[in-house]
């Protein structure tokens, strides 16, 4: 997720403005695997007083065509893909609009993708999470393990939405769920169909619960494991009362697959 920051002199044509742009994008898909929907420009122009440089200062020499690209992106890609990036930038901006490679000067900035936010308020790292559970899922057996911003993201949507589909493919064939033993619904659920039938529904089904939803707190992960807290609204069947409580789930992961999860949770709150 490359943002592209561009600098030239004022009074350059439109075509030369967008020679300009597509050489910067075609060598950051070409030399640095960026992807070519990946686009996000902006191009700022200056009177010449106001570009200061020296014409020959590690370089040169240096005309008044002297442009300045300055790329942030989300994920290093070593010195190796940076040289072939300069490499490939100088040589397509030297085809069109003609600039000279002594005039191109670049600045790359990499940021994690936490630091991004592409639209609607979503962070980075969930975009990421997103694009890389789909890609898995239309290779269903492709992936072994998976990371901790995946992670994360599967756990959210799961408390939020009640969505299981993106945690299920995680979950280790001996996966184990355990709940206390003094809720109605206490016990061990074994393997990912019994978790997945659990979510379905209100936790142990509308003989408890009349509604149920939960607000994902925070997420916290540490030493392999992650911690979810919730806080809880939901109306008992048995008194038809609402009422609002903080539960915690605790889940294990083990080698990139999630191994076991624990609810610790506020019994008294539930119904007998």
């Amino acid at each position: 997720m490359p943002f592209a920051d561009i600098s030239l002199v004022r009074g350059k044509s439109p075509a030369y403005h967008h020679a300009v742009s597509r050489a910067v994008h075609d060598a950051l898909v070409s030399a640095l695997g960026m992807k070519p929907d990946d686009d996000f420009q902006l191009i700022h122009e200056f009177e010449q007083r106001a570009m200061v440089f020296p014409r020959e200062f590690r370089g040169g020499p240096r005309s008044q065509d002297w442009t300045v690209i300055r790329i942030t992106h989300g994920l290093e890609r070593g010195p190796r893909a940076k040289r072939r990036f300069y490499a490939e930038l100088v040589r397509l901006l030297g085809v069109d609009p003609g600039i000279s490679p002594a005039d191109v000067f670049v600045m790359m900035t990499l940021t994690p993708p936490e630091n991004f936010s592409f639209a609607d308020g979503v962070i980075g790292t969930d975009v990421v999470a997103v694009e890389a559970l789909d890609a898995a899922a239309a290779n269903p057996g492709s992936r072994e393990v998976y990371t901790k911003d995946e992670i994360t993201y599967a756990l959210t949507e799961l408390f939020a939405h009640r969505d299981s589909s993106r945690l299920l493919p995680m979950l280790r064939d001996d996966f184990v769920m355990s709940l206390p033993e003094s809720l109605p619904y206490g016990g061990d659920y074994t393997g990912p169909k019994a978790f997945e039938d659990f979510f379905a529904k209100p936790p142990g089904g509308t003989d408890v619960w009349e509604s149920f939803s939960s607000r994902v707190d925070q997420v916290i992960e540490a030493e392999g494991h992650f911690a979810v807290q919730l806080t809880n609204t939901a109306v008992p069947k048995a008194t038809g009362v609402p009422v609002v409580f903080h539960n915690l789930w605790l889940f294990e992961v083990a080698n990139g697959r999630v191994a076991r999860t624990r609810l610790y949770a506020d019994t008294a709150q539930v119904p007998r």
